[in-house]
């Protein structure tokens, strides 16, 4: 399996895993720029470990929680909408929203895709 392949393929898994390493590098870089005196053991232990590095601790921190945070909550939503698209027992309404559902599918990854070429066969729409 090819690199580009897993990565779409656990795409939302690594946006979470990213994000949740954002917020640690975050929170390390708070406790190690501004809030010292008030620094829990382990913390301080990291943050004098890393020394000067602390800094950028905090602004990676800061880029990955805004970016990631924005990722994950817009990968989210687009699964809401893909759910609520397919959800209908109606053909002309799935034709209807093909085109959105195929552009949420290419976005979300290989098991999307399969789900709207399921639903295809099953309303036997041809291309």
């Amino acid at each position: 399996m090819s690199f580009k392949k897993t990565v779409r393929i656990y795409q939302g898994f690594l946006g979470v895993v990213g994000l949740i390493t954002g917020i640690f590098l975050l929170i390390l870089g708070l406790f190690g720029v501004f809030l010292q005196d008030i620094s829990p053991g382990p913390i301080t232990n990291l943050n004098e470990l890393i020394g000067n590095w602390t800094y950028w601790s905090l602004v990676l921190g800061a880029l990955l929680v805004l970016f990631l945070g924005w990722y994950v909550i817009d990968r989210y939503r687009k699964i809401e909408e893909f759910k609520d698209l397919m959800d209908t027992k109606s053909k002309s309404k799935f034709v209807k929203n093909i085109a959105r559902l195929e552009t949420l599918a290419l976005t979300l990854g290989p098991d999307y895709e399969e789900e709207v070429l399921e639903k295809e066969r099953e309303y036997r729409i041809r291309r």
